[in-house]
């Protein structure tokens, strides 16, 4: 079967922990994953045998490299590796298994390794298997001891309470074997056996299993104190007596394990389900903090450190935490976060054992967990751990999210009201400044000496020039509320052109205005007023930030199917660091004159798009300022 390419459901799992070279095998999947661009799992699960040191570390290592590969990691329990497997692999609709296969092992490993092979292969249905053989000569890898993880202090006095209920249980049945008889006695030894296995782990219990086989044989069954079978009911009854006692301790032993394992998954959903609920109730960023540092002491029993971005020292720790990373360790930190370091590497460069976790992999840094250990994580502590940082991640992007949100908001508010506020005092103030108007033009009449005639004059500009800027501030709000809809009609160009001169007469007064506008040009679908208030504060503009006596020119051509108006001076022009910023509304350049709003090249940029059109402004060779408007010819006529 061929594996489905480009298939967002298409999952790759990769099993972890009976593979012999678990690294080998995870980049060997990343690499598959990335050519059919699929999604990947690993499987890790955990057996209650017991593992190496240097086992134990190399798939610590593994399931670290697979999440800063981008794998997503799964851990489960149980006895039965691959029935673990395939039951996650099916509930996940992964259609491909990656197994481990070892040439360079013992003849028993590559035959239990065959087996589990040839058991996938029967049981996997539809899933593509694939055997990835490692351990090549072309491969380096380590060589791993056969050091056992020390055992548990507990265990040794475990195993002398297996050998010290046995040496009772003998005892006592030198004293009712002799009413009970001698196969009786077995059952009272089985049961001895069955209740230590109960307290004591899977060594002892065997143990235990043994000895009281061995006792039974030597102390009670005929011939008495002698390893040696006289009937062959004896010598069956013996050999099940022994397969039932290692039997029951096994099993026994396995309850237990399970029990445990259990008992490990209850504390870690407990954990995290209280985790999510202090999280859930958390008001402000101190409150999250102190809750997630209560519960990660509560679930690890050690001191917590939470490091967040800053702008000043790159990294601070809250006033919450109950660890305090040292000044070198903090800037250690912040260069690792600030190159986006897995959490494996993490800690690599820090003066202490303590444990550090990065959170979040998103291109914003969110902050760092820290734990105090004294000793070495266990794998349960340490998916616990992953568990945590992504909860505690996903609160801090919620809470970073909901401030953004809340800004905006308030944002939105403000400009509502504002824009509320600029539309109540424009139509308020038409109101006196048509009364003014009205008054000003019959003093004029009355007016008997220069004086007075002067005064009522500069009372008329200003009159005037309030008007424009109360006009201004509705095309603005005009143009925001996205119901503008220019009114186009044909309109001849050069009389567009002569009505925006005459409206700016008094501005250009004393400058020298020349004109370039053909004869042939077509009549244009525009709307005339917008397009003629383009012109007027095109033309207004340019007088006001050029001195007195400069050029001024506007010109008029057909280009490209367009329409290209030009008004172009010989001022200062426009500083480098302003021309992406001149059409934002209110925005004034730093040399521009007193009395400008900022809002004229605006309503300029919002009245040529509302045509189809676009205005772009630049600085011409020399000295002064460019801008030009282009108008998109879709219906002209050429005039007779």
């Amino acid at each position: 079967m061929t594996p489905p390419g480009n298939n967002e459901h298409c999952l790759i799992a990769v099993l972890v922990g009976e593979n012999p070279d678990p690294e080998h095998v995870v980049r060997w999947s990343r690499t598959r994953a990335e050519r059919l661009q699929s999604p990947w799992i690993v499987i890790y699960v955990e057996t209650p045998r017991p593992r190496r040191e240097a086992e134990h570390s190399q798939l610590t290592r593994s399931l670290a490299l697979a999440r800063e590969l981008g794998a997503e990691v799964v851990t489960t329990t149980g006895d039965d590796v691959i029935a673990n497997l395939l039951r996650i692999a099916k509930q996940r609709n992964v259609t491909e298994i990656i197994f481990g296969k070892d040439r360079g092992a013992s003849w028993w490993r590559r035959l239990r390794s065959d087996v589990d092979l040839r058991r996938l292969l029967r049981d996997s249905g539809d899933i593509v298997i694939h055997a990835v053989p490692v351990r090549d000569e072309g491969l380096s890898l380590a060589v791993v001891p056969r050091r056992r993880v020390p055992r548990a202090r507990s265990t040794l006095p475990q195993y002398v309470m297996a050998v010290g209920a046995v040496t009772a249980v003998t005892l006592a049945a030198f004293v009712f074997a002799p009413v009970v008889g001698a196969h009786a006695t077995a059952l009272v030894f089985l049961l001895a056996v069955v209740l230590l296995a109960v307290v004591v782990e899977r060594g002892p219990a065997l143990l235990a299993a043994a000895l009281s086989a061995l006792s039974w044989e030597f102390f009670f069954l005929p011939p008495v104190f002698a390893f040696r079978v006289s009937h062959f009911e004896d010598a069956m009854l013996l050999g099940m007596y022994f397969v039932v006692a290692l039997v029951l301790g096994q099993l026994t032993a396995r309850i237990r394990a399970q029990e445990e394992a259990e008992r490990r998954r209850e504390e870690r959903a407990t954990a995290l389900y209280l985790l999510t609920r202090e999280l859930s109730q958390a008001g402000n960023l101190d409150q999250l903090v102190q809750k997630i540092v209560r519960q990660m002491e509560s679930a690890f029993d050690t001191q917590v450190a939470i490091l967040t971005p800053d702008s000043v020292d790159g990294l601070k720790v809250h006033p919450a935490s109950t660890l305090q990373p040292t000044l070198q360790d903090q800037q250690a930190l912040a260069s690792a976060l600030a190159q986006r370091q897995n959490s494996r590497k993490f800690s690599e460069n820090l003066r202490t054992q303590d444990m550090y976790v990065p959170l979040g992999a998103s291109e914003r840094p969110l902050g760092i967990i820290g734990l105090g250990l004294r000793g070495p994580l266990s794998m349960h502590r340490q998916n616990l751990l992953e568990a945590f940082s992504q909860q505690v991640a996903l609160a801090f992007e919620r809470h970073h999210l909901n401030e953004i949100s809340d800004r905006a908001k308030l944002l939105a508010e403000s400009e509502r009201l504002g824009k509320t506020l600029l539309d109540s005092m424009s139509h308020e103030i038409r109101t006196p400044i048509a009364a003014i108007k009205s008054a000003t033009g019959n003093l004029a009449e009355f007016s008997v000496n220069s004086l007075q005639r002067e005064m009522i004059g500069e009372i008329e500009q200003a009159t005037e020039r309030l008007n424009r800027l109360v006009g201004n501030v509705l095309e603005v709000s005009r143009l925001e509320s996205g119901n503008f809809r220019p009114r186009l009609n044909e309109c001849d160009v050069t009389e567009l052109i002569h009505v925006a001169v005459a409206e700016t007469e008094h501005e250009l007064a004393h400058h020298k205005l020349s004109l370039h506008v053909p004869a042939d040009l077509p009549l244009v679908r525009m709307d005339f007023v917008l397009m003629q208030q383009v012109l007027t504060n095109l033309l207004s503009n340019a007088a006001a930030h050029t001195p007195p006596g400069t050029a001024i020119e506007l010109s008029a051509k057909v280009e490209d199917k367009s329409l290209v108006l030009v008004v172009a001076d010989t001022g200062p022009g426009i500083p480098v660091e302003s021309l992406g910023r001149v059409f934002n509304k209110f925005y004034r350049a730093p040399n521009a004159p007193t009395g400008g709003t900022g809002l004229g090249l605006s309503l300029v940029k919002g009245f040529v798009e509302a045509h189809g059109g676009r205005v772009k402004a630049e600085n011409r060779q020399g000295s002064g300022a460019i801008f030009t408007v282009y108008l998109p010819l879709e219906a002209t006529k050429t005039p007779a």
